[in-house]
């Protein structure tokens, strides 16, 4: 016979099962939208965007000046580049566009003639449209670099002796010369007692200065407006092209 009773049961456990499916087949559907949607945003991001690989040189013309003397390490600056970067034929950061940078670390100035010696980096540049990029980079090919890239000027007290005894060299070469220019007949008189003067002139410089440079600080780091400066991107930078 029909069971009445046993209809109902049947029929909520199907729909029990409709609802399930309908539920999971939902979620599969928002599962696959999400991901076709991050696929499609991040190739339309790398389509929109330009990279300067690393190691690329950049020329940078300051804006402030940095100095060891009256700056501290956190202080930041602004430099301003110089020439389009142009890859693939696309300018891609034009001429004009302004790089932040800050003063990481200062090694004062010391006696024996130790020099200070700066560490500066660049975190972001601002482009001519207002757009903010960070960047990672440091100074490249200055004329006076540290072996962990610092910047200074001068050397220590070895390097102070080297200029006294060029300085020396230079006074005697001046009385020497002076001796030749007094003419054919005095000359043989003049250069000898030029070269002796120039001798005991450049000896007691050289001495005295030596003593001086052994108390004496070390030359400071000064960077002026308007002073060119060559950096090398450490990691690439990815600018958008609209």
């Amino acid at each position: 016979m029909f069971n009445k009773n046993a209809l109902p049961a049947a029929f909520w456990t199907r729909a029990k099962n409709v609802v399930l499916n309908a539920v999971f087949i939902i979620i599969c559907l928002f599962v696959s939208t999400a991901v076709f949607a991050e696929e499609n945003r991040t190739i339309k991001a790398d389509i929109q965007s330009i990279r300067i690989p690393e190691g690329s040189y950049l020329k940078l013309e300051l804006i402030d000046p940095v100095s060891t003397k009256t700056g501290g390490a956190g202080d930041e600056f602004n430099a301003m580049l110089k020439e389009d970067q142009i890859v693939n034929g696309t300018v891609v950061l034009p001429a004009g566009s302004v790089f932040r940078g800050m003063i990481s670390k200062i090694v004062p100035a010391k006696s024996l003639s130790r020099c200070a010696v700066l560490y500066v980096n660049f975190d972001h540049v601002v482009t001519t449209t207002g757009r903010q990029i960070p960047v990672t980079a440091g100074i490249y090919n200055y004329p006076s670099l540290t072996v962990d890239g610092g910047i200074f000027e001068g050397g220590n007290y070895g390097w102070a002796l080297q200029q006294n005894w060029a300085n020396t060299k230079k006074i005697v070469k001046t009385t020497i010369d002076w001796g030749k220019g007094t003419g054919d007949n005095m000359q043989y008189v003049c250069v000898p007692l030029g070269a002796a003067g120039g001798v005991i002139g450049g000896a007691f410089y050289l001495v005295g200065d030596s003593i001086v440079d052994l108390f004496k600080k070390g030359s400071n780091v000064n960077l002026e407006q308007g002073q060119i400066l060559d950096i090398m991107l450490t990691q690439p930078i990815d600018i958008p092209v609209h």
